[in-house]
């Protein structure tokens, strides 16, 4: 090899590293979410009943499907680094809005706008990810690389929210202020990455787009991406089971008479086992098969859901600790498994797709929440809730099954 040619791959390498530093910024400052472990106490300073706050939180995710298929196909067709950064400035200026408005109306818009903004990232950030190593012959490198970015984002969000618990003693402006700057970094760093060319179409006529649309439809209707529906909806039971339950544990937690800065903390312990967790990705994926892993993580998630009904602090606090290390090792095993399943063009199309099912179960369980949060006891409705892993264990026997037959 010629010293130019050496000189070129040194080159070359050196620009994927930055591209792969650059979206390990993007992502870890995307995550630092100031308000995470408050936000529901936030909403109640705001005087918000129950009701109104599970209708926020279902407001958001009616608002992310809704919008999902049609910002997947943004990303696929003018790019998602585009539909990536569309959604970082639409979060930026939900901070700044929850900051100068007040009142239940401009906070389900503000909640909409919020919802938006997370189908626009939805999906396309990782497909981006996947897309920019198989074009450099590296897409095993896909479920390392995406673990890390998750658990360096997880131990940031632990952070965040023990700080997040000391700047609301200063004033809740304040917490919307760094949670909005932290976005600003992550913008500034996603501007480092690039689409892949063959996967951004330059023709933006409405044929192009009905193209897309049919590559979906094919994809879906026929093997193998009709066979994944099981799967997908598998996931969403046990994600629709595990999100709520995480968002409302902090009223339930305010019901022991914990202050919000003891929340903020037990929150933040949670973040740092969830960053374990996504470090323990690749190392599961090598001893357990996805459809072991599954069965295991309903099983687990089941019970310690139930074991909510106990009233007792440090008993839940045990439980919430380890369902909430359980949901990211199972994020990122099926997605590391669907992604590698769908074709290049309509990768972040079909991702969103998943997001979009996702969002319609946990949209109804912020609906259960909030109600029970008024009318029953929040620990019922929890121990209730143990049914969605027995459902999704149910759903990934059928997907398994049909798989192994179709390999006979």
């Amino acid at each position: 090899m010629s010293q130019s040619a050496e000189g070129r791959v040194v080159e070359s390498e050196r620009l994927f590293n930055r591209r792969i530093t650059a979206y390990y910024v993007y992502f870890v400052a995307s995550q630092t979410a100031f308000d995470r472990g408050i936000f529901v106490l936030f909403l109640l300073s705001k005087q918000f009943s129950g009701e109104q706050i599970g209708l926020l939180q279902a407001s958001l995710f009616w608002a992310t499907v809704a919008s999902e298929v049609p910002t997947g196909i943004i990303g696929d067709k003018y790019g998602k680094k585009l539909s990536v950064g569309i959604g970082l400035g639409l979060f930026i200026s939900y901070c700044a809005s929850v900051i100068l408005f007040s009142g239940f109306a401009p906070f389900l818009l503000l909640y909409c706008v919020y919802g938006v903004a997370k189908s626009f990232i939805s999906g396309s950030d990782r497909a981006l990810l996947f897309d920019y190593l198989k074009a450099h012959g590296r897409e095993e490198d896909f479920l390392r690389i995406d673990s890390r970015a998750r658990a360096l984002g997880a131990f940031a969000m632990a952070i965040a929210i023990v700080a997040g618990g000391y700047l609301q003693r200063v004033s809740w402006s304040l917490v919307y202020i760094a949670y909005g700057l932290a976005f600003v970094v992550s913008l500034v760093a996603w501007s480092r990455m690039r689409d892949v060319e063959s996967e951004v179409g330059s023709d933006t006529s409405q044929g192009a787009r009905t193209g897309i649309l049919q590559q979906i439809g094919q994809f879906f209707f026929q093997q193998p991406g009709k066979g994944l529906t099981m799967l997908i909806v598998a996931s969403a039971l046990l994600v629709g089971a595990l999100t709520p339950y995480y968002i409302f544990s902090q009223a339930i937690f305010k019901a022991y008479g914990l202050e919000p800065y003891q929340i903020g903390t037990v929150i933040a312990v949670a973040e740092v086992l969830a960053a374990g967790s996504y470090l323990l990705a690749e190392r599961v994926s090598r001893l357990l098969s996805l459809e072991h892993a599954l069965y295991l993580a309903a099983a687990l998630a089941a019970g310690l859901l139930v074991l909510n009904g106990v009233h007792e602090l440090r008993l839940m606090v045990v439980a919430f600790l380890s369902v909430t290390a359980l949901g990211p090792l199972c994020e990122v095993l099926v997605g590391n498994y669907l992604i590698g399943k769908v074709p290049g063009p309509i990768r972040a199309s079909a991702m969103s797709i998943v997001s979009f099912v996702e969002s319609m179960v946990i949209s109804v369980g912020y609906l259960g929440y909030g109600y029970a949060l008024e009318l029953i006891d929040i620990r019922q409705f929890v121990v209730a809730s143990a049914l969605l892993p027995c459902m999704a264990a149910g759903c990934a026997f059928v997907y398994f099954r049909r798989a192994r037959s179709a390999l006979a």
